[in-house]
């Protein structure tokens, strides 16, 4: 198991269980409820206990569930085979543990108990799909959001590319990242410096800007420089400045982006105005 994988799990199984919580939460509160209704409208006596007892079905739901929440922490269970084998056991589990726990608490605290077999063919015949969907539901949604949040992991953590591919028309150019000295706008088109030569490419300045590194800096809403090609800067005494790249060009610093260049930029000394 990889550390990405350590990273993703504990949040994602925490969330999916806090929400079957409060789903099952609800469920029974409803049903509850609803057994009071039917008492009312048969005109029979309504018992909160025995109406809970009935709810062990739904009782039995957070355990398992965090079993297997610890089974998928421990070994990942992306297969069919997989899959419907946990699901299957969890059924069966949960089908005997039922009339188990029904017929142990109805012999100790009620004079008559609840047989066994009456109450596990009850289970299967009223319960049993419930039981499957909620499994093979949470375990589903487990691997989905678990492969949808790795790959999210994987892209934060993917290492930049160091060369850009610009196109112009039917010319194709990848360029190494670190020969660039500066990006401007040139409508319809923006202008790549490299070197001593000047690359048009079919993109807006705001688009490339995603696929540069943290080294390239947006000093004018017309232009990015790349902070290693800049050897010193100078004020207008405006609030804008002038930029001087290794190449001789000048570069105009508009006082939008200065701090945003100033924190880049250091710990060059800066120029006193």
């Amino acid at each position: 198991m990889n550390k990405l994988t350590l990273i993703f799990k504990p949040s994602l199984g925490n969330k999916l269980l806090g929400f079957f919580l409060l789903v099952l939460i609800a469920i029974v509160t409803l049903a509850t409820f609803q057994d009071y209704l039917h008492s009312k409208r048969g005109g029979y006596p309504f018992f909160f206990s025995e109406s809970l007892l009935f709810k062990t079905l739904w009782f039995l739901f957070p355990p398992i569930l965090l079993l297997i929440k610890s089974v998928f922490q421990q070994r990942r269970i992306t297969t069919p085979f997989q899959m419907g084998l946990v699901v299957l056991v969890a059924t069966l589990v949960h089908l005997l543990l039922v009339p188990l726990i029904i017929w142990c608490l109805s012999t100790i605290f009620r004079e008559q108990s609840y047989g066994f077999v009456k109450v596990l063919t009850f289970t299967l015949s009223n319960d049993l799909v419930k039981i499957v969907l909620v499994y093979g539901v949470y375990l589903f949604l487990l691997n989905y959001l678990g492969a949808k949040n790795k790959k999210t992991q994987l892209k934060k953590h993917k290492i930049p590319s160091q060369y850009l591919s610009v196109s112009n028309g039917k010319n194709n150019t990848r360029i190494k990242l670190s020969d660039i000295s500066y990006i401007k706008a040139a409508t319809p088109y923006i202008a790549i410096q490299v070197e001593n030569k000047q690359h048009l490419h079919s993109e807006t300045l705001k688009s490339i800007g995603g696929k540069l590194d943290p080294r390239f800096v947006r000093v004018h809403k017309s232009s990015i420089v790349n902070i290693e090609h800049v050897l010193s800067y100078k004020s207008r005494l405006n609030g804008d400045y002038d930029l001087l790249l290794e190449d001789g060009a000048e570069i105009r610093l508009s006082r939008n982006y200065v701090n945003d260049f100033k924190k880049c930029f250091e710990p060059t000394p800066q120029l006193t105005q």
